[in-house]
């Protein structure tokens, strides 16, 4: 928007940039809807392979006799433990008797000596067999579990040959997926890239800078969640391409531009200064800067600067009437409010022939001619 640009031409720029806005925002919101309603994320690819129904037997098998060893174990256990109880006490009972044996020297009493001895050996018989019974448990456990990893091993080579297989069925569906989201986001770049590059002149622009801005977010910010582990490969690299487009458009458009602006200053000073706008000669007179070759405008100090020291465009004249300083694209004077109908009929036969030559002349975005001609533009 140009600085020195009429008030309803500000308001309009700003109107434009909300249409602009808003248009990007329900296209957002129209995208993301579709994009909701495209497959997502992986197919529900298995992560283990079909096992042989053998080898499942076998591990079913194997874990079910585990389990009952380890019950019996622990019951074995319990009776083993109650045996040793039992022994303790027995021997302790014996020991509390031979010492009352000892003080008694009853004869009759050896035959119980020889009986309560029986008794105990026989406790610690049972004692013996539980804990072999024991030991027995615990040699099939561990024979159990040396099966169980021989059936673990034979999975574990399964497994490492199937994760090969899985990774090019996940890339796969992936590729698929994303290939899928691209070609809906993918197009839309293209279509932006052809409004900015042929349409930015045009005058329903606002609604394609809606549409620019929807197919920017749609690429880079929507299409980021479905990417795969390549997928960044491709948005950096769109962005990589879509950049140099950008600096190769930007160094052809300057190239014109100097060429432009080195064919206007072979131009007559009347011409040159006829075709710059009133309102932008204002604004860039105000920042010290040529309204026709935009650079630094050079004051000297206690000395009046009428001309561009660059290009010589008139910048101040007097009236001819009040000899008062006015810019030199007045209408009026300051002063006595005089008008130079001569310099302004010349100046509108200037335009005239501009419209001519532009009716026959494609229209270029650099085109020189009066702004205020133009359809505002934001």
């Amino acid at each position: 928007m140009r600085r020195g640009s009429r008030l309803p031409e500000r308001l309009y720029g700003i109107a434009m940039w909300a249409v602009s806005a808003v248009l990007a925002v329900f296209l957002i919101g129209l995208g993301g809807l579709v994009i909701d309603d495209l497959p997502r994320g992986t197919p529900s690819i298995p992560l283990h392979p079909d096992y042989p129904p053998a080898l499942e037997l076998q591990r079913a098998s194997l874990k079910k006799d585990r389990d009952r060893r380890v019950m019996e174990r622990e019951a074995q256990a319990l009776r083993l433990e109650a045996a040793r109880k039992a022994m303790a006490s027995a021997k302790e009972g014996f020991s509390t008797w031979i010492e009352t044996r000892k003080a008694t020297t009853d004869p009759t009493q050896d035959r119980d000596v020889l009986e309560r001895t029986r008794r105990l050996e026989q406790l610690q018989g049972v004692v013996r067999v539980e804990d072999r019974r024991l030991d027995e448990i615990d040699a099939a456990i561990e024979a159990i579990a040396r099966s169980q990893r021989a059936a673990l091993a034979q999975r574990k080579a399964l497994d490492d040959a199937y994760r090969p297989i899985r990774a090019r069925l996940v890339f796969r569906a992936e590729t698929q997926v994303f290939l899928l989201r691209l070609a809906f986001t993918l197009p839309l770049l293209f279509v932006s890239a052809f409004l900015v590059l042929r349409r930015r002149n045009s005058a329903f622009w606002p609604l394609y800078r809606g549409f620019v801005l929807a197919a920017l977010y749609g690429f880079f910010v929507e299409l980021v969640p479905y990417l795969p582990s390549y997928g960044g490969y491709i948005r950096y690299g769109v962005g990589v391409v879509m950049t140099v487009m950008v600096c190769i458009v930007l160094v052809r458009n300057m190239r014109a531009y100097l060429a432009r602006r080195r064919a206007a200053e072979s131009e007559s000073e009347v011409l040159r200064r006829q075709r710059v706008d009133r309102d932008n000669a204002y604004a860039r007179i105000d920042r010290k800067i040529c309204p026709d070759c935009e650079r630094p405008l050079r004051f000297s100090e206690g000395q009046e600067t009428n001309f561009c020291v660059h290009c010589g465009l008139t910048l101040y004249r007097h009236c001819p009437v009040c000899q008062t300083r006015n810019l030199a694209f007045n209408r009026f004077c300051l002063s006595c409010g005089h008008e130079e109908p001569g310099r302004w009929a010349g100046e509108q036969r200037a335009e005239e022939h501009d419209v001519s030559s532009a009716a026959t002349t494609p229209a270029s975005p650099h085109r020189y001619g009066r702004d205020d001609e133009k359809e505002p533009v934001s």
